[in-house]
C-alpha cells in the first residue's frame, strides 16, 4: 500500500501527477506520517543531489519548528488564563465552602 503511494510521491516531485491525484496524495500525506516522513526523505535527497550536482542554492520546503522560548510564553499564558478563569468563576459563584461537597450539593438540591 505505501509502495503505491511513494511511487505518487515521486511522480508528483517529477510533476507527472495531475490535479486530482495531487489532491488525492495530500489528503493522504495528512493522515499517513510514514509517507509524509517518505516525502521529506525524498525532497531532502532531491536537494543532496542538486547541491552535490553544483546548484548551491536547492533547498528543501522548511519544518516548521516551534522554539522553546515560544512554547513556554504560550504555557504561560495559558496557566495565566486557566487561573485567572478559576479564580474570576469563584469570586462569581463561590466555591462549596467549608463543608464538604456532598453537603454542599445537597443543601443546593433541597433549596
Amino acid at each position: 500500500m505505501h509502495d503505491d503511494w511513494v511511487r505518487h510521491i515521486e511522480q508528483e516531485l517529477d510533476g507527472e501527477l495531475s490535479l486530482p491525484e495531487r489532491a488525492a496524495l495530500a489528503r493522504h500525506l495528512a493522515g499517513c506520517r510514514h509517507c509524509a516522513e517518505a516525502r521529506v526523505s525524498h525532497l531532502e535527497m532531491r536537494v543532496a543531489f542538486a547541491r552535490s550536482a553544483g546548484q548551491p542554492h536547492a533547498h528543501t520546503v522548511p519544518r516548521p519548528a516551534i522554539r522553546a522560548r515560544t512554547l513556554a510564553l504560550w504555557m504561560l499564558i495559558s496557566l495565566v488564563a486557566g487561573l485567572s478563569a478559576g479564580w474570576f468563576g469563584h469570586l462569581r459563584w463561590g466555591g462549596p465552602g467549608p463543608a464538604t461537597i456532598e453537603a454542599t450539593r445537597a443543601l443546593f438540591v433541597a433549596q
